[in-house]
């Protein structure tokens, strides 16, 4: 059965407002599922607090990520899952550009009640981030930390990395869904976005918004996940009137969908997939499907106690349920504070913009190399899924492309269920869209994008941009749903990005033109491409602007 979304924006929902300063809390307040008997008091905090915090000292970050079963409590029920030092709250790693991250993963995965019944090899993926792939000890998601193993990331960051919001999580292939829905996730955060662009803003507290869906025991497939923030359920916010607040927000769960409102305040959007926006956009819900982050400032309005609330998600005729859920309860209090002057900031956008690479609007206007398909479909039966028509195969390369290429990719949804579209290393810009323009608010760059499921015989479709001129992110790596229970199901592919020319092979290449021979070619991988090209299907990979 369709699922409908609820209507309505920010400065509505006068009732749902009323009902709250009345101290009643609505039904979907309540975790989705039946309750253990083990069922644990939620914790008595006074605000919500952010996430255990690891940060980088003199250019690195040093750290031991311990992956292993540990008592945790979610939404105040204990239950015992693998999990990051003990706590389903993982902590944020907080980095600056030119930093290097030297983690230390140690991999102690074993028996639990969620999803693990026995060890299992894992890896760290470090989501978002425009550092290379290559192995040995890089963001490369082919490596495997067998049981009772350890691995020292040695991720270098290069010096002109984006600034913003990006995460790290568990990314060995047919094991995904398990570790991060166990909770193997956590923030990943590029510090310097608002002393370089909003220094007004600068000082303003800061709450770090971890978004995560759970599994208990006894779930069973087509039950709705239940959804936490910061592992609560409907944790007290606590601000005065008048008082502006960052909020940075991460959807790091493994497949639920988070359409956040808070009625009855001022919000805008200022970054999405740690890429800065051009100027920010007042908004009233914000959508984040999985693995997306959003960075918002909002202003709180009138005193009182309002939901912070996710709005309900229709996915799809064969899609899985997002029910309506109370995550927070709003609080306005105390003497109100009188802070407009960050108003005049927020209207005039980032200080520094020639600082923003890479930049949406230069992308928009370079000259689109290639244009490929890439669709999704999947089994009648909902258990296999495929891109172009085939299961991911790990010895297989799907696409080949070189370092300074930009191509257009054409993503397609042919199945009834919402997929989430990411590309590892690299950022896109989204230039068509057939699903809602409320989930692509600003332009702006992704690294996650949803595509809407097909409709009469239609399928839902992003259009994207893709600029592979990053020398950084040259090796191989993956794109891939990122509902990771399809991706663990096939929904993924390998692509090699091959370094950029020499300037030899280019005039030996222009000889070859000139004189229209044709001779042995300089680049010793070129049999290997034409051979990749050739064997793909004639719908999927389509050279010129034009291609449709």
């Amino acid at each position: 059965m369709t699922r409908s979304r609820l209507a309505g924006g920010l400065g509505g929902a006068a009732a749902l407002a009323a009902m709250l300063l009345s101290g009643a809390l609505p039904a979907w307040s309540a975790a989705p599922g039946p309750m253990p008997a083990r069922l644990q008091a939620t914790q008595a905090i006074d605000d919500l607090p952010n996430p255990p915090e690891l940060r980088s000292q003199d250019g690195v970050l040093r750290a031991t990520l311990r992956i292993r079963p540990a008592e945790i409590t979610v939404r105040g029920r204990k239950v015992r899952a693998n999990v990051v030092n003990g706590s389903y709250l993982a902590p944020t790693l907080r980095i600056r550009p030119g930093d290097t991250i030297q983690v230390k993963a140690i991999n102690e995965i074993g028996p639990s009640e969620v999803a693990i019944d026995r060890p299992q090899p894992t890896n760290i993926h470090f989501h978002g981030m425009d550092v290379s792939p290559k192995r040995p000890n890089g963001d490369n998601v082919f490596l495997r930390i067998d049981p009772g193993r350890d691995l020292r990331y040695d991720v270098a960051v290069p010096p002109d990395h984006p600034l913003g919001l990006h995460w790290y999580h568990a990314h060995v292939h047919h094991y995904v869904d398990d570790q991060i829905g166990s909770g193997i996730s956590g923030m990943l955060i590029v510090d310097g976005t608002f002393e370089t662009q909003y220094p007004e803003l600068a000082k303003l507290r800061r709450r770090v918004m971890v978004l995560k869906d759970f599994t208990f025991p006894g779930f069973k497939d087509g039950d709705a996940r239940a959804k936490s923030l910061n592992g609560l359920a409907n944790p007290p916010i606590r601000t005065r009137p008048g008082e502006f607040q960052v909020w940075q927000l991460g959807n790091l769960g493994a497949d639920a969908f988070f359409d956040m409102q808070l009625d009855g305040h001022q919000v805008w959007l200022l970054e999405r997939d740690g890429n800065l926006l051009a100027k920010p956009v007042r908004i009233d819900h914000v959508f984040l499907p999985p693995g997306a982050r959003a960075t918002i400032v909002v202003e709180a309005g009138k005193a009182g106690r309002y939901a912070f609330r996710h709005r309900n998600v229709d996915t799809g005729p064969a899609g899985d349920p997002n029910p309506a859920v109370q995550l927070g309860t709003f609080i306005v209090e105390g003497e109100p504070r009188h802070a407009r002057r960050f108003l005049k900031r927020l209207n005039d956008g980032p200080a520094r913009p020639d600082l923003i690479q890479p930049n949406a609007a230069e992308i928009a206007e370079l000259k689109v190399d290639r244009t490929r398909y890439v669709d999704f479909s999947e089994s009648a039966d909902g258990n296999s899924f495929f891109i172009n028509k085939k299961m991911y195969a790990d010895d297989r390369i799907d696409t080949l492309t070189r370092v300074g290429q930009v191509e257009r990719w054409i993503v397609r949804n042919f199945t009834q269920e919402y997929h989430v579209f990411h590309l590892h290393q690299t950022a896109f810009l989204v230039r068509r869209f057939s699903g809602d323009p409320d989930e692509t608010p600003g332009g702006g760059l992704r690294d996650v994008i949803n595509i809407p499921y097909a409709k009469n015989g239609k399928p839902g479709i992003a259009e994207i941009i893709i600029p592979f001129t990053n020398p950084i992110i040259a090796g191989d790596f993956v794109y891939h749903c990122h509902l990771v229970q399809h991706e663990d199901a096939g929904m993924m592919a390998n692509i090699r990005v091959m370094p950029r020319r020499t300037a030899a092979e280019q005039v030996w290449e222009k000889l070859q033109d000139f004189a229209g021979l044709d001779l042995p070619s300089l680049w010793p991988t070129s049999t290997a491409e034409a051979g990749t090209f050739a064997g793909l299907d004639s719908p999927i990979c389509r050279t010129g602007e034009n291609a449709e």
